[in-house]
């Protein structure tokens, strides 16, 4: 009787699952492994829980040789329902040499576990599309959160910037307006102070809650955000069966208003406004960190741009004025992967002065982050990649001009800086206590860039670059004794060819000279740096190297009589296939 009941029910239960696969649709486009090679004459490796994502591992190493897995997937469940996310290998400190991670195996717990190729849930979340006509989009899980704006809750980028987890919801209104509402739980490492000093740092289920109306207007559009966080410490409970008592700790809450629009003429126009405060409900706040304020702070944030595709052929102009409070503050504000000002910034080739492994600098120009000064993030970040600087308390203006003429692209930057934390004897258990008591301070910049394609050897391209940034602070206006200018100057020059029909090279030189006069004292560092980068492309594969050589003399330390020789060899190589 089982015998012939029993395969009519499997079959049912077998069709059932299979129309039930069917009408989903899962895609791993994107999922990649990458393979990283490091080498430098620093010697210097890696045993501490850093991603193979950002290096020389965070200032520290120059060797190594490792491998992750990148696993996208999304599934298409329904019309209306989707949900995704990667696996993402962490190979914090697994070489090679370590035959697959067992060479730590057994050892310290704290090293062994960062030694072993782990794998862990990146980015998953589940996206719905209800079709209401008040609801369009719920996404629940993790985000980039890059729909709001990097001086409210922007791209946070600490190791992967989709480890964010919260709550989305967006819908449509009336005459082509949108509203946007996001509750995003607050990280643990970015508590006030780091979570250092008295906080206690357990989770109390926090979260930054921000509302955000997108309105047409005529040609233009507006948009307004607010958000509000709130941070709880616990309180003495008398009777624990009732429950535990907290309290709110300190307050953050931002407003924005922002409008975009063009005139008949050619001339784009966008505008931004933003205020933040920052209430501190707390007398004793332990150690100061210098990433959040002190005491309770108000200040606000003005941007405005201004670009002219003008009549003349080849020639468009852009002006931008900026004036970023020093009390501006904004928890969630992108710290790295947004850049926010037109300028170019500080030289990225000084960045690290005075770090060994830093020697070089790094090779692409600074972004200017809306995350106060002790959070912009450099802690994994690459030679290669662009280090990251805090704009909070800049005000000034940039004008940017670029022309082209006989196939040769080229722009010209002028920029003047002050700076809002301009102030002379100011306290130190002030509300902003990461800045200097005295200043008196202004940077000029001014970068030039050339670009031609040479008809020789199939096409030679040619990059030129000059910058030179003048930074003045005469400290305390008492006394010449402590003022301080570090006049910046460089030149850079590349020439790339495609030397075969996949692979493309790359020579550059650069030289840099760094002028420093403190006080009575004058420090002279200069160096040059020859580069070889080649990139090699196949379908669903590429590979790339960049080796550098610096060569130069300086004072990193500002002591005197302790100039020193400079010799560094780096090099990084990466090899990926996509699927």
């Amino acid at each position: 009787m089982n015998k012939y009941t029993l395969k009519p029910l499997c079959l049912a239960i077998g069709l059932a699952m299979a129309g039930s696969a069917s009408a989903t649709s899962v895609d791993f486009s994107g999922s990649n492994f990458y393979m990283k090679f490091l080498d430098g004459n620093m010697m210097q490796s890696s045993s501490k829980s850093i991603s193979t994502d950002g290096g020389p591992f965070g200032g520290n190493a120059d060797q190594g040789q490792f491998t992750e897995l990148n696993l996208i997937f999304k599934a298409t469940i329904s019309p209306q329902v989707e949900a995704g996310g990667r696996v993402q290998s962490r190979s914090s400190a697994a070489y090679w040499s370590e035959y697959g991670g067992f060479g730590q195996e057994g050892t310290v717990a704290n090293d062994s576990v960062n030694h072993q190729k782990m794998m862990k849930l990146r980015g998953a979340y589940i996206e719905l599309s209800p079709g209401y006509d008040w609801l369009s989009q719920v996404r629940i899980g993790t985000s980039d959160w890059g729909m709001f704006d990097p001086f409210t809750v922007g791209k946070i980028r600490y190791i992967d910037r989709d480890n964010i987890n919260g709550l989305y919801f967006k819908g449509p209104v009336a005459s082509g307006s949108t509203w946007e509402i996001g509750r995003v739980s607050f990280p643990q490492w970015n508590r006030f102070n780091w979570a250092n000093g008295t906080l206690d740092s357990a989770q109390y289920n926090d979260a930054v809650y921000i509302a955000q109306v997108k309105v047409p207007v005529g040609p233009a559009k507006l948009a307004a955000s607010y958000q509000t966080y709130n941070e709880h410490n616990l309180a003495a409970t008398a009777n624990t069966y009732t429950g535990t008592n907290s309290y709110v700790f300190s307050k953050n809450t931002v407003s924005a208003l922002k409008a975009e629009g063009s005139t008949e003429n050619g001339i784009d126009l966008r505008g931004a406004y933003y205020r933040s405060t920052f209430d501190l409900n707390s007398a004793t706040i332990g150690a100061n960190w210098g990433n959040t304020p002190m005491s309770s702070i108000t200040d606000k944030a003005i941007k405005l741009d201004v670009d002219w595709a003008t009549p003349v052929d080849g020639l468009n102009l852009s002006y931008q004025y900026f004036n970023i409070g020093a009390g501006y503050y904004s928890g969630t504000a992108a710290r790295r992967e947004s850049d926010v000002l037109l300028t170019e910034g500080s030289e990225a080739a000084w960045y690290g002065w005075g770090n060994a492994t830093w020697s070089g600098g790094a090779t692409a120009d600074y972004t200017q982050a809306a995350a106060n000064k002790n959070v912009a993030d450099n802690g994994f970040i690459d030679f290669n990649e662009s280090p990251a600087e805090s704009a909070v308390a800049w005000k000034g203006h940039t004008f940017v001009g670029k022309f082209e003429a006989a196939n040769t692209p080229m722009s010209l930057e002028l920029t003047r800086i002050g700076y809002n934390n301009n102030w002379q004897n100011y306290s130190a258990t002030g509300p902003l206590g990461m800045y200097a008591l005295n200043q008196d301070r202004s940077t000029n910049i001014v970068a030039f860039k050339l670009n031609h394609n040479f008809d020789v050897m199939g096409g030679v391209d040619m990059n030129f670059k000059l910058k030179r940034v003048d930074n003045k602070d005469k400290v305390s206006t008492a006394t010449a004794a402590d003022d301080r200018d570090v006049l910046d100057s460089g030149m850079t020059a590349s020439v790339g060819n495609q030397l075969f029909a996949d692979l493309y090279g790359t020579l550059s030189f650069g030289r840099y000279i760094r002028d420093i006069k403190s006080g009575a004292n004058t420090f002279n560092n200069s160096k040059s740096i020859y580069g070889v980068k080649f990139a090699y492309n196949l379908p669903g594969f590429e590979m790339g190297m960049l080796t550098q050589w610096i060569r130069g003399s300086g004072n990193p330390t500002e002591t005197a009589g302790a100039s020193v020789k400079i010799q560094q060899y780096r090099m990084k190589a990466y090899a990926q296939v996509n699927f």
